[in-house]
């Protein structure tokens, strides 16, 4: 979904509560919502960005996605379910957890290709909106997995420091999937961040 499909969405909408919307996405749904709430900032109340990063795609990651396209498109997705299982989940997980990887590799392999290949066109031609972050007036949580190797913490870091009203969390034993391997942890970021929009007076 693009940033001209969430206006269209909020355009059709039709119930009051709908009008201004809190974003919640993950990863490539965070680069989304990062530039819809800069052209759109009107529309936008609240924002929780998790494993994400406003920058644009480093020059190795669109030579290593381009690679990937390749072999998707060839081979389909198992050849480089080991990698990217890796990649996506932390140590911890893969450690304590294997059953939820191997659930995921499978979501994985069924995955349908030309729509993966579209999201790995748009990583790869995405723009910076790093130096017009300050124009991101609402509330904002970004929230990362401390054991992320595809988005490391460094970026959520500078997401929230280019927001005007942004905390961070860092959750510990977790990746770059962090609602799916610490759930708990972070549903409880959340809610406390949206209790924190409710109750104005026990915002941190």
């Amino acid at each position: 979904m693009t940033v001209s499909d969430l206006s269209r969405c909020q355009r059709k909408s039709t119930c009051q509560q709908l009008q201004n919307w809190g974003l919640s996405p993950i990863i490539l749904g965070g680069m989304v919502a990062l530039r819809a709430a800069i052209r759109h900032p009107q529309r936008i109340a609240g924002l929780i960005l998790i494993d994400t990063d406003a920058g644009a795609e480093i020059a190795w990651h669109r030579v290593k996605y381009r690679a990937m396209g390749i072999a998707v498109s060839v081979f389909g997705f198992r050849p480089l379910l080991p990698y990217v299982t890796r990649l996506m989940f932390g140590a911890t997980t893969r450690h304590d957890n294997p059953a939820l990887v191997t659930e995921t590799r499978a979501m994985i392999a069924r995955s349908h290709v030309p729509s993966a290949l579209k999201c790995l066109a748009a990583l790869m031609r995405r723009d910076s909106v790093v130096e017009r972050l300050h124009e991101i007036g609402v509330p904002a949580l970004v929230v990362v997995g401390e054991e992320d190797r595809m988005l490391p913490p460094s970026l959520s870091c500078r997401i929230q420091e280019g927001l005007p009203d942004a905390r961070l969390t860092t959750i510990p034993d977790s990746g770059h999937m962090t609602p799916i391997e610490q759930p708990e942890r972070a549903h409880a970021a959340v809610l406390a961040f949206l209790r924190s929009l409710v109750y104005p007076r026990h915002r941190e």
